[in-house]
């Protein structure tokens, strides 16, 4: 072989040497990428699903504070309504919008348990209402409208259980 001849063998190899560098590269960029946007997107599900179980967290207080509070006679009819009416609002407002994030970041089965909670929570908002219309007095609640809001506050506590294992699910895959 000639001294041109291997030149151009030689440069023929570099050429296809780039060439594999290069492709060898752009393929761990993808990679990289593809890496990155799912660590974006579990932490962007992580942030939903917090909210989501911090603003039901919030209404379910809310609630048990007014159960314990209907309770005791004597207790503060106005304060009671007060509780409900801003366990109402967040129920409506945070925790609605709370939900709406979850329910978009997914999966089904967890925007499904997201809509179930934050329904059992609205039912426990309205059964409590429906137990103080027309209460003027702080007479303490009988046993069984206390049974049956203890029974709703259950059911949303279950509903939570749920959602929280749904959610390691989804942000472990």
């Amino acid at each position: 072989m000639d001294a041109g001849t291997a030149a151009v063998l030689g440069a023929g190899v570099g050429v296809v040497g780039t060439a594999l560098a290069a492709t060898i590269a752009g393929i761990a960029g993808q990679r990289q990428v593809r890496a990155e946007h799912r660590h974006w997107r579990r932490q962007l599900r992580c942030d939903a699903y917090a909210v989501f179980t911090v603003k039901a967290d919030e209404v379910y207080e809310a609630l048990r504070d007014v159960e314990a509070e209907l309770g005791r006679p004597g207790h503060d009819l106005e304060r009671v309504r007060a509780t409900l009416d801003g366990a109402r609002r967040l129920v409506r407002g945070g925790l609605a919008d709370a939900q709406t994030a979850a329910e978009l970041e997914g999966p089904e089965k967890l925007a499904r348990t997201a809509g179930e909670l934050a329904k059992s929570l609205s039912a426990c908002v309205a059964a409590i209402e429906a137990r103080i219309v027309g209460r003027a007095g702080g007479d303490a609640l009988e046993s069984n409208d206390s049974h049956r809001i203890r029974r709703f506050l259950n059911h949303a506590s279950k509903k939570r259980e749920q959602f929280v294992s749904h959610a390691r699910e989804a942000i472990d895959v």
